[in-house]
């Protein structure tokens, strides 16, 4: 694999990062779309994640609670055929990076129940208890930078 991680530099590559979305969220988890798209896309970095010219990945990154020193993040998605190869990993990193750049004292985000030892690997903490959300269980978690 020759992985490469971009921001979106046209419409098409706004295009291919909600086809992501859509793919992982929307079709393969059952979440309505209506559900998928919200008013935070617009003021989120968006980063998209290409194997040569494919995009097989994305995940945002925007300032939580009108507080421009924590950050949310969320919307971390990898095409099915690409998981277990660090490529969620890699999405993480460049978007604490970014964060880092931007001198953010905390990311939050809402992780999946089932996916919690992926975030707790990375030394994200879990924030209270699970709650349904879009149909699927989720926890708050949050990392000091």
């Amino acid at each position: 694999m020759d992985i490469n991680i971009t921001e979106p530099k046209s419409d098409l590559d706004c295009v291919l990062l909600r086809n992501i979305r859509i793919r992982v969220f929307v079709i393969e988890q059952q979440i309505p779309w209506q559900w998928e798209f919200d008013d935070y896309d617009k003021i989120a970095r968006h980063i998209l994640v290409k194997d040569q010219d494919k995009i097989i990945g994305t995940g945002r990154l925007f300032p939580y609670l009108g507080n421009n020193n924590d950050y949310k993040l969320g919307r971390i998605a990898v095409l099915k055929e690409y998981r277990g190869n660090g490529i969620g990993t890699k999405i993480l990193k460049h978007l604490e990076l970014i964060a880092k750049d931007k001198k953010v004292n905390q990311i939050t985000l809402e992780a999946q129940s089932d996916k919690l030892n992926f975030y707790l690997k990375e030394n994200y903490i879990i924030e209270g208890d699970k709650y349904l959300m879009d149909g699927i269980y989720h926890n708050l978690m949050s990392k000091k930078l």
